[in-house]
Protein backbone atom coordinates (compact mmCIF):
# COMPACT_ATOMS: atom_id res chain seq x y z
CA UNK A 1 0.00 0.00 0.00
CA UNK A 2 1.55 3.83 -0.76
CA UNK A 3 2.87 5.60 1.79
CA UNK A 4 0.52 8.68 2.10
CA UNK A 5 2.46 11.89 1.46
CA UNK A 6 3.27 14.47 4.30
CA UNK A 7 1.58 17.75 3.33
CA UNK A 8 3.40 19.37 6.89
CA UNK A 9 6.73 19.98 5.18
CA UNK A 10 7.73 21.36 1.29
CA UNK A 11 7.74 18.70 -1.05
CA UNK A 12 11.37 20.19 -2.42
CA UNK A 13 13.46 22.00 1.21
CA UNK A 14 11.88 20.20 3.38
CA UNK A 15 11.05 23.12 5.43
CA UNK A 16 7.62 23.37 7.73
CA UNK A 17 4.55 24.65 5.85
CA UNK A 18 2.17 26.50 7.78
CA UNK A 19 -1.38 24.77 7.36
CA UNK A 20 -3.16 24.40 3.77
CA UNK A 21 -0.29 26.36 2.23
CA UNK A 22 -0.46 26.53 -1.44
CA UNK A 23 2.96 27.70 -1.89
CA UNK A 24 5.96 27.09 0.67
CA UNK A 25 7.35 29.92 2.53
CA UNK A 26 11.11 28.71 2.30
CA UNK A 27 11.96 28.22 -1.28
CA UNK A 28 8.47 29.54 -2.29
CA UNK A 29 7.57 26.00 -4.90
CA UNK A 30 4.15 25.44 -5.42
CA UNK A 31 2.94 22.73 -3.36
CA UNK A 32 -0.95 21.58 -4.63
CA UNK A 33 -0.38 20.75 -8.44
CA UNK A 34 -3.20 22.07 -11.22
CA UNK A 35 -5.76 18.86 -11.99
CA UNK A 36 -5.95 18.20 -15.44
CA UNK A 37 -9.15 18.31 -17.08
CA UNK A 38 -10.51 14.26 -17.16
CA UNK A 39 -10.51 12.20 -20.22
CA UNK A 40 -14.44 10.69 -20.99
CA UNK A 41 -15.19 9.20 -24.29
CA UNK A 42 -16.42 11.12 -27.05
CA UNK A 43 -20.40 10.72 -27.20
CA UNK A 44 -22.40 9.93 -30.11
CA UNK A 45 -25.53 11.61 -31.07
CA UNK A 46 -29.14 8.98 -30.87
CA UNK A 47 -31.28 9.29 -33.24
CA UNK A 48 -33.54 11.01 -30.28
CA UNK A 49 -31.11 13.69 -30.37
CA UNK A 50 -29.61 13.16 -27.34
CA UNK A 51 -26.00 12.41 -26.64
CA UNK A 52 -24.62 9.25 -25.55
CA UNK A 53 -21.53 7.46 -24.32
CA UNK A 54 -20.17 5.04 -21.35
CA UNK A 55 -17.96 6.28 -19.06
CA UNK A 56 -15.26 3.32 -17.87
CA UNK A 57 -15.26 3.95 -13.58
CA UNK A 58 -13.93 1.64 -11.30
CA UNK A 59 -13.48 -1.18 -13.87
CA UNK A 60 -17.43 -0.69 -14.70
CA UNK A 61 -19.21 0.71 -17.86
CA UNK A 62 -21.33 3.45 -16.79
CA UNK A 63 -24.37 4.60 -19.46
CA UNK A 64 -23.89 8.41 -19.93
CA UNK A 65 -26.71 10.01 -21.79
CA UNK A 66 -27.45 13.75 -22.14
CA UNK A 67 -29.80 16.15 -24.29
CA UNK A 68 -26.76 17.92 -25.35
CA UNK A 69 -23.21 17.49 -25.78
CA UNK A 70 -22.41 19.94 -23.42
CA UNK A 71 -24.47 18.49 -20.67
CA UNK A 72 -22.92 15.03 -21.32
CA UNK A 73 -19.03 15.93 -20.86
CA UNK A 74 -20.24 17.64 -18.26
CA UNK A 75 -21.99 14.78 -16.46
CA UNK A 76 -19.51 12.06 -17.82
CA UNK A 77 -16.41 14.36 -16.48
CA UNK A 78 -18.33 14.59 -12.74
CA UNK A 79 -19.09 10.94 -12.53
CA UNK A 80 -15.34 9.63 -13.62
CA UNK A 81 -14.10 12.28 -10.82
CA UNK A 82 -16.50 10.48 -8.21
CA UNK A 83 -18.61 13.68 -7.85
CA UNK A 84 -22.14 11.49 -8.91
CA UNK A 85 -23.00 8.41 -7.33
CA UNK A 86 -23.49 5.89 -10.48
CA UNK A 87 -26.04 3.22 -9.57
CA UNK A 88 -24.75 -0.45 -9.12
CA UNK A 89 -24.63 -2.45 -12.02
CA UNK A 90 -27.30 -4.69 -12.40
CA UNK A 91 -27.45 -8.46 -11.69
CA UNK A 92 -26.56 -10.67 -14.10
CA UNK A 93 -29.86 -12.19 -15.88
CA UNK A 94 -30.41 -14.87 -18.44
CA UNK A 95 -32.73 -14.01 -21.47
CA UNK A 96 -34.37 -17.55 -20.97
CA UNK A 97 -35.04 -16.51 -17.29
CA UNK A 98 -36.45 -12.98 -18.10
CA UNK A 99 -38.62 -14.18 -20.77
CA UNK A 100 -39.98 -16.61 -17.86
CA UNK A 101 -40.14 -13.18 -15.39
CA UNK A 102 -42.03 -11.63 -18.62
CA UNK A 103 -44.47 -14.31 -19.08
CA UNK A 104 -45.26 -14.63 -14.89
CA UNK A 105 -46.20 -11.12 -15.18
CA UNK A 106 -48.75 -11.51 -18.05
CA UNK A 107 -50.93 -14.34 -16.46
CA UNK A 108 -54.22 -13.68 -15.76
CA UNK A 109 -54.10 -10.42 -17.65
CA UNK A 110 -53.59 -12.03 -21.20
CA UNK A 111 -55.32 -15.01 -23.18
CA UNK A 112 -54.54 -18.33 -22.12
CA UNK A 113 -53.47 -18.96 -25.78
CA UNK A 114 -50.90 -16.08 -25.77
CA UNK A 115 -49.27 -17.92 -22.52
CA UNK A 116 -49.12 -20.21 -25.56
CA UNK A 117 -47.76 -18.57 -27.96
CA UNK A 118 -45.12 -17.06 -25.96
CA UNK A 119 -43.72 -20.56 -24.28
CA UNK A 120 -43.39 -21.44 -28.28
CA UNK A 121 -41.66 -18.61 -28.87
CA UNK A 122 -39.25 -19.38 -25.60
CA UNK A 123 -38.68 -22.54 -27.73
CA UNK A 124 -38.48 -21.51 -31.12
CA UNK A 125 -36.94 -18.34 -31.19
CA UNK A 126 -33.74 -16.46 -30.15
CA UNK A 127 -32.28 -19.71 -28.81
CA UNK A 128 -28.67 -18.13 -29.57
CA UNK A 129 -29.49 -15.88 -27.16
CA UNK A 130 -30.94 -17.85 -24.04
CA UNK A 131 -27.67 -18.29 -21.76
CA UNK A 132 -26.75 -14.66 -22.53
CA UNK A 133 -26.85 -11.90 -19.72
CA UNK A 134 -29.56 -9.52 -21.15
CA UNK A 135 -27.21 -6.44 -19.78
CA UNK A 136 -24.40 -7.67 -22.49
CA UNK A 137 -26.79 -8.03 -25.17
CA UNK A 138 -25.86 -5.69 -28.20
CA UNK A 139 -28.33 -4.41 -31.20
CA UNK A 140 -25.93 -6.33 -33.52
CA UNK A 141 -26.30 -9.64 -31.21
CA UNK A 142 -29.97 -9.12 -31.77
CA UNK A 143 -29.32 -8.13 -35.39
CA UNK A 144 -27.26 -11.48 -36.21
CA UNK A 145 -30.17 -13.99 -34.54
CA UNK A 146 -32.99 -11.93 -37.50
CA UNK A 147 -30.82 -12.67 -40.21
CA UNK A 148 -30.76 -16.05 -39.18
CA UNK A 149 -34.03 -16.24 -38.70
CA UNK A 150 -35.18 -14.50 -42.17
CA UNK A 151 -32.70 -17.49 -43.83
CA UNK A 152 -34.25 -20.50 -41.38
CA UNK A 153 -36.63 -22.55 -43.03
CA UNK A 154 -40.30 -22.81 -41.01
CA UNK A 155 -42.57 -25.71 -40.42
CA UNK A 156 -43.87 -25.59 -44.04
CA UNK A 157 -40.16 -25.79 -45.38
CA UNK A 158 -39.54 -22.37 -46.37
CA UNK A 159 -38.27 -19.62 -44.70
CA UNK A 160 -39.83 -17.27 -41.90
CA UNK A 161 -42.24 -14.74 -43.09
CA UNK A 162 -41.31 -11.40 -42.28
CA UNK A 163 -44.61 -11.18 -40.27
CA UNK A 164 -42.97 -14.34 -37.96
CA UNK A 165 -39.93 -12.35 -37.76
CA UNK A 166 -41.22 -8.89 -36.93
CA UNK A 167 -43.46 -10.76 -34.18
CA UNK A 168 -40.83 -12.48 -32.30
CA UNK A 169 -38.18 -9.32 -32.35
CA UNK A 170 -41.91 -7.62 -30.75
CA UNK A 171 -41.97 -10.28 -28.24
CA UNK A 172 -37.97 -9.86 -27.40
CA UNK A 173 -37.84 -6.25 -27.22
CA UNK A 174 -41.04 -6.22 -24.63
CA UNK A 175 -38.73 -8.51 -22.68
CA UNK A 176 -35.85 -7.20 -22.19
CA UNK A 177 -37.42 -3.89 -21.64
CA UNK A 178 -39.81 -5.27 -18.82
CA UNK A 179 -36.40 -6.55 -17.17
CA UNK A 180 -34.60 -3.20 -17.95
CA UNK A 181 -32.21 -3.85 -20.40
CA UNK A 182 -29.93 -0.43 -21.70
CA UNK A 183 -30.37 -1.47 -25.57
CA UNK A 184 -30.35 0.78 -28.30
CA UNK A 185 -32.80 -0.67 -30.60
CA UNK A 186 -33.22 2.06 -33.14
CA UNK A 187 -30.45 0.43 -34.98
CA UNK A 188 -31.78 -2.75 -35.40
CA UNK A 189 -32.98 -3.53 -39.10
CA UNK A 190 -35.99 -5.47 -39.78
CA UNK A 191 -37.51 -6.68 -42.45
CA UNK A 192 -40.59 -5.22 -44.19
CA UNK A 193 -43.71 -6.49 -43.52
CA UNK A 194 -45.24 -7.70 -47.03
CA UNK A 195 -49.22 -8.13 -47.62
CA UNK A 196 -50.42 -11.28 -46.38
CA UNK A 197 -52.15 -13.34 -49.65
CA UNK A 198 -55.71 -14.69 -48.66
CA UNK A 199 -57.90 -16.95 -50.80
CA UNK A 200 -61.25 -15.10 -52.01
CA UNK A 201 -63.79 -17.17 -53.16
CA UNK A 202 -66.07 -15.70 -55.80
CA UNK A 203 -70.04 -15.97 -55.62
CA UNK A 204 -70.36 -18.84 -57.34
CA UNK A 205 -67.36 -21.07 -55.41
CA UNK A 206 -68.85 -19.61 -52.10
CA UNK A 207 -72.80 -21.76 -53.36
CA UNK A 208 -70.34 -24.70 -54.64
CA UNK A 209 -68.81 -25.01 -51.06
CA UNK A 210 -72.19 -24.10 -48.83
CA UNK A 211 -73.58 -27.28 -50.98
CA UNK A 212 -70.36 -29.57 -50.79
CA UNK A 213 -70.56 -28.76 -46.89
CA UNK A 214 -74.10 -30.04 -46.08
CA UNK A 215 -73.73 -32.89 -43.91
CA UNK A 216 -70.43 -33.01 -43.49
CA UNK A 217 -69.07 -33.29 -39.65
CA UNK A 218 -67.75 -29.91 -39.84
CA UNK A 219 -70.82 -28.14 -41.86
CA UNK A 220 -71.53 -25.85 -39.00
CA UNK A 221 -68.02 -24.51 -38.18
CA UNK A 222 -67.48 -23.88 -41.67
CA UNK A 223 -71.06 -21.82 -42.37
CA UNK A 224 -70.32 -19.74 -38.88
CA UNK A 225 -67.05 -18.96 -40.32
CA UNK A 226 -68.34 -17.85 -43.93
CA UNK A 227 -71.80 -17.05 -43.79
CA UNK A 228 -71.83 -14.85 -39.71
CA UNK A 229 -68.06 -14.27 -40.21
CA UNK A 230 -67.36 -16.02 -36.40
CA UNK A 231 -63.62 -16.22 -35.07
CA UNK A 232 -62.34 -20.16 -34.85
CA UNK A 233 -62.10 -19.50 -31.49
CA UNK A 234 -65.34 -18.08 -31.08
CA UNK A 235 -66.90 -21.23 -33.05
CA UNK A 236 -65.28 -23.39 -30.66
CA UNK A 237 -67.23 -22.02 -27.90
CA UNK A 238 -70.51 -22.07 -29.45
CA UNK A 239 -73.60 -24.05 -27.75
CA UNK A 240 -76.90 -24.39 -28.96
CA UNK A 241 -77.92 -22.24 -26.42
CA UNK A 242 -76.54 -19.34 -27.73
CA UNK A 243 -79.41 -19.49 -30.61
CA UNK A 244 -82.58 -17.74 -29.96
CA UNK A 245 -84.66 -19.11 -32.61
CA UNK A 246 -87.31 -16.33 -31.55
CA UNK A 247 -84.92 -13.47 -32.60
CA UNK A 248 -83.42 -15.73 -35.56
CA UNK A 249 -79.65 -14.45 -33.84
CA UNK A 250 -77.12 -15.59 -31.71
CA UNK A 251 -75.41 -14.07 -28.79
CA UNK A 252 -71.19 -14.79 -28.65
CA UNK A 253 -70.08 -14.21 -25.38
CA UNK A 254 -66.74 -16.45 -24.80
CA UNK A 255 -63.82 -18.37 -26.86
CA UNK A 256 -62.33 -21.44 -26.59
CA UNK A 257 -58.59 -21.57 -26.79
CA UNK A 258 -55.36 -23.86 -26.31
CA UNK A 259 -53.38 -23.04 -23.43
CA UNK A 260 -49.62 -23.94 -22.35
CA UNK A 261 -50.38 -27.34 -21.94
CA UNK A 262 -52.37 -27.73 -25.35
CA UNK A 263 -55.61 -27.91 -23.29
CA UNK A 264 -59.08 -26.12 -24.26
CA UNK A 265 -60.19 -23.53 -21.84
CA UNK A 266 -63.06 -21.35 -21.96
CA UNK A 267 -62.12 -17.58 -21.82
CA UNK A 268 -64.16 -13.74 -22.49
CA UNK A 269 -64.46 -12.91 -26.13
CA UNK A 270 -61.20 -11.69 -27.80
CA UNK A 271 -62.24 -7.51 -27.45
CA UNK A 272 -64.98 -6.08 -25.44
CA UNK A 273 -66.04 -5.52 -28.80
CA UNK A 274 -66.40 -9.07 -29.74
CA UNK A 275 -68.85 -9.64 -27.78
CA UNK A 276 -71.75 -9.40 -29.37
CA UNK A 277 -75.07 -10.68 -31.47
CA UNK A 278 -75.62 -11.59 -34.56
CA UNK A 279 -78.60 -12.10 -36.93
CA UNK A 280 -79.19 -15.82 -37.78
CA UNK A 281 -80.45 -16.84 -41.20
CA UNK A 282 -83.07 -19.51 -41.35
CA UNK A 283 -80.78 -21.68 -43.68
CA UNK A 284 -78.25 -21.81 -40.12
CA UNK A 285 -81.21 -21.82 -38.27
CA UNK A 286 -82.90 -24.91 -38.73
CA UNK A 287 -79.60 -26.44 -38.96
CA UNK A 288 -78.86 -25.49 -35.27
CA UNK A 289 -82.15 -26.67 -33.77
CA UNK A 290 -81.48 -30.01 -35.51
CA UNK A 291 -78.68 -30.42 -32.80
CA UNK A 292 -78.77 -31.53 -29.65
CA UNK A 293 -78.52 -28.84 -26.15
CA UNK A 294 -74.61 -27.91 -25.90
CA UNK A 295 -71.46 -27.61 -27.76
CA UNK A 296 -72.13 -27.56 -31.84
CA UNK A 297 -68.64 -29.03 -32.38
CA UNK A 298 -67.25 -31.55 -30.15
CA UNK A 299 -65.87 -34.95 -29.93
CA UNK A 300 -62.70 -33.73 -32.87
CA UNK A 301 -59.45 -31.92 -32.61
CA UNK A 302 -59.81 -28.46 -33.84
CA UNK A 303 -57.31 -28.87 -36.28
CA UNK A 304 -60.09 -31.48 -37.91
CA UNK A 305 -62.52 -28.41 -39.41
CA UNK A 306 -60.01 -27.27 -41.43
CA UNK A 307 -58.46 -30.81 -42.76
CA UNK A 308 -62.39 -31.27 -43.72
CA UNK A 309 -61.96 -27.96 -45.15
CA UNK A 310 -59.66 -28.44 -47.27
CA UNK A 311 -60.74 -31.99 -48.12
CA UNK A 312 -64.30 -30.41 -49.14
CA UNK A 313 -61.98 -27.75 -51.75
CA UNK A 314 -60.30 -30.31 -53.48
CA UNK A 315 -63.01 -32.21 -53.95
CA UNK A 316 -64.81 -29.45 -55.26
CA UNK A 317 -61.63 -28.20 -57.01
CA UNK A 318 -61.79 -25.01 -55.19
CA UNK A 319 -59.00 -22.72 -53.82
CA UNK A 320 -57.49 -24.22 -50.51
CA UNK A 321 -58.91 -21.76 -48.00
CA UNK A 322 -58.12 -22.11 -44.37
CA UNK A 323 -60.72 -21.38 -41.81
CA UNK A 324 -59.72 -17.97 -41.01
CA UNK A 325 -59.95 -17.06 -44.71
CA UNK A 326 -63.57 -17.34 -44.69
CA UNK A 327 -63.85 -14.89 -42.12
CA UNK A 328 -61.70 -12.51 -44.86
CA UNK A 329 -64.02 -13.60 -47.17
CA UNK A 330 -67.51 -12.48 -44.98
CA UNK A 331 -65.45 -9.25 -44.68
CA UNK A 332 -65.19 -8.66 -48.58
CA UNK A 333 -68.83 -9.57 -49.01
CA UNK A 334 -69.82 -6.52 -46.87
CA UNK A 335 -67.08 -4.75 -48.64
CA UNK A 336 -68.89 -5.51 -52.23
CA UNK A 337 -72.23 -4.96 -51.18
CA UNK A 338 -71.33 -1.20 -49.71
CA UNK A 339 -72.37 -2.22 -46.04
CA UNK A 340 -71.25 0.87 -43.90
CA UNK A 341 -68.06 0.65 -41.67
CA UNK A 342 -69.81 0.35 -38.17
CA UNK A 343 -72.50 -1.89 -39.06
CA UNK A 344 -69.61 -4.46 -40.26
CA UNK A 345 -67.50 -3.73 -37.36
CA UNK A 346 -70.36 -4.49 -34.77
CA UNK A 347 -71.20 -7.70 -36.89
CA UNK A 348 -67.18 -9.12 -37.06
CA UNK A 349 -66.48 -7.82 -33.41
CA UNK A 350 -63.83 -5.75 -34.71
CA UNK A 351 -62.57 -2.87 -32.41
CA UNK A 352 -60.29 -1.27 -34.47
CA UNK A 353 -61.54 -0.09 -38.14
CA UNK A 354 -58.22 0.16 -39.93
CA UNK A 355 -57.56 -3.98 -39.01
CA UNK A 356 -61.15 -4.80 -40.86
CA UNK A 357 -60.28 -2.18 -43.70
CA UNK A 358 -56.79 -2.96 -44.05
CA UNK A 359 -56.45 -6.77 -43.38
CA UNK A 360 -60.05 -8.35 -43.64
CA UNK A 361 -61.69 -6.53 -46.68
CA UNK A 362 -60.29 -7.59 -50.10
CA UNK A 363 -61.44 -6.56 -53.45
CA UNK A 364 -63.00 -8.98 -56.05
CA UNK A 365 -61.81 -8.95 -59.53
CA UNK A 366 -65.06 -8.33 -60.97
CA UNK A 367 -65.37 -5.30 -58.53
CA UNK A 368 -61.95 -4.60 -59.06
CA UNK A 369 -62.20 -4.62 -63.52
CA UNK A 370 -65.41 -2.87 -63.05
CA UNK A 371 -63.14 0.29 -61.64
CA UNK A 372 -60.72 -0.11 -63.91
CA UNK A 373 -62.84 -0.35 -66.88
CA UNK A 374 -64.19 3.05 -65.55
CA UNK A 375 -60.93 4.74 -65.24
CA UNK A 376 -59.66 3.90 -68.26
CA UNK A 377 -63.08 5.04 -70.44
CA UNK A 378 -62.63 8.49 -68.47
CA UNK A 379 -59.02 8.97 -69.98
CA UNK A 380 -60.31 7.42 -73.74
CA UNK A 381 -63.22 9.76 -73.36
CA UNK A 382 -61.36 13.47 -72.89
CA UNK A 383 -58.99 12.28 -75.52
CA UNK A 384 -62.03 11.98 -78.07
CA UNK A 385 -62.54 15.54 -79.92
CA UNK A 386 -65.99 16.73 -79.05
CA UNK A 387 -68.77 16.82 -81.51
CA UNK A 388 -69.77 20.09 -83.55
CA UNK A 389 -72.04 22.16 -81.09
CA UNK A 390 -75.54 22.53 -81.94
CA UNK A 391 -77.21 25.67 -81.18
CA UNK A 392 -74.26 27.07 -79.75
CA UNK A 393 -73.67 23.98 -77.50
CA UNK A 394 -71.70 21.53 -77.12
CA UNK A 395 -72.86 17.72 -77.00
CA UNK A 396 -73.31 14.25 -78.56
CA UNK A 397 -75.35 13.94 -81.79
CA UNK A 398 -78.87 13.46 -79.47
CA UNK A 399 -78.00 17.28 -78.16
CA UNK A 400 -77.34 15.76 -74.54
CA UNK A 401 -75.00 17.67 -72.68
CA UNK A 402 -73.33 14.67 -70.62
CA UNK A 403 -72.50 11.68 -73.28
CA UNK A 404 -71.90 9.69 -69.93
CA UNK A 405 -73.77 7.43 -68.73
CA UNK A 406 -73.98 5.47 -64.97
CA UNK A 407 -73.61 1.63 -64.63
CA UNK A 408 -75.23 0.18 -61.60
CA UNK A 409 -72.28 -0.36 -59.71
CA UNK A 410 -72.03 3.94 -59.72
CA UNK A 411 -69.36 3.48 -62.50
CA UNK A 412 -69.58 6.09 -65.36
CA UNK A 413 -68.35 4.65 -68.14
Amino acid sequence: MPRKRDTTTCRHCRGKLPENASFCPWCGERQIQEKTELKVPRPRQLPSGSWFARVTVAGERVPVTAKTEAEYYAAARAIKAGLVETASKPKPLLLSTAIDKYIDSRRGSVSPSTIASYQKQKRLYFQGLMNTNIHDITADMIQIQIQGMLKKPGSGGKPLSAKTVLNEYGFIASVLKYNGADIDLSRVSLPTLQASSYAILTDEEQARLIRAAVGDPCELPILFALWLGLRRSEILALKREDFDFAHASVRISRALVNDEHGELVEKGTKTSESARTVAAPPYILEKVRACPPGPLFSGHHPGYILKRLHELCAREGLPAVRLHDLRHINASVGLKLGVPDKYMMERGGWSNKDTMVYRYQHTYDTQKAAADAAINAHFESILTPAPPSINGKKGNENGNENSGAADTNGYSA
